[in-house]
């Protein structure tokens, strides 16, 4: 464990990370929301986890705001990640690392959408579109497009901080 530690970036700042996280998942909710509306494939990532959590009638039952507080953590999970571990060895300028990482992330897990579109309850009962469409696709590209940048431009540069003692 002391080697994790140890070995970790010296401009890595986990509460700026998981603020930037927070603040980059917000504005891709933003987005998802126009997406929706402009696009009229109407696929929710608040919903998709719902549903993974047997979610599938609307009733008032916890289910959504627990849905919504997962989706929050893994925006801060995400920015965690993208500090610690990525943004050290992403090449550019900021924007440039946060479209990577946006983009990165979604071409790292969209080969597993045919597979939700099998497997998952909402999708299979006609309740969410489907996720493996073109339409889903662009959707997501913008919405991580989106995240990324955001996260990027929250977190800042290791220019930012003050000299090590």
């Amino acid at each position: 464990m002391q080697e994790l530690v140890e070995r970790r970036p010296p401009t890595w700042r986990p509460g700026r990370a998981a603020l930037a996280g927070l603040l980059a998942t917000g504005v891709y909710s933003l987005v998802m929301a126009l997406d929706q509306r402009l696009s009229g494939n109407h696929f929710s990532d608040v919903r998709f986890i719902e549903g993974l959590l047997g979610g599938g009638t609307r009733q008032p039952d916890g289910r959504r705001l627990l849905a919504w507080g997962l989706h929050l953590l893994n925006g801060v999970l995400l920015g965690e990640i993208y500090a610690a571990l990525v943004r050290p060895r992403l090449p550019g300028p900021i924007w440039l690392k946060g479209l990577l990482f946006g983009e990165g992330f979604l071409a790292s897990v969209w080969w597993l959408t045919p597979l939700a579109d099998r497997v998952h309850p909402l999708i299979r009962r006609g309740q969410l579109p489907r996720l493996a469409t073109w339409s889903s696709f662009g959707q997501n590209l913008l919405r991580h497009l989106a995240f990324g940048l955001t996260l990027a431009l929250f977190y800042g540069d290791e220019r930012e901080l003050p000299p090590r003692p």
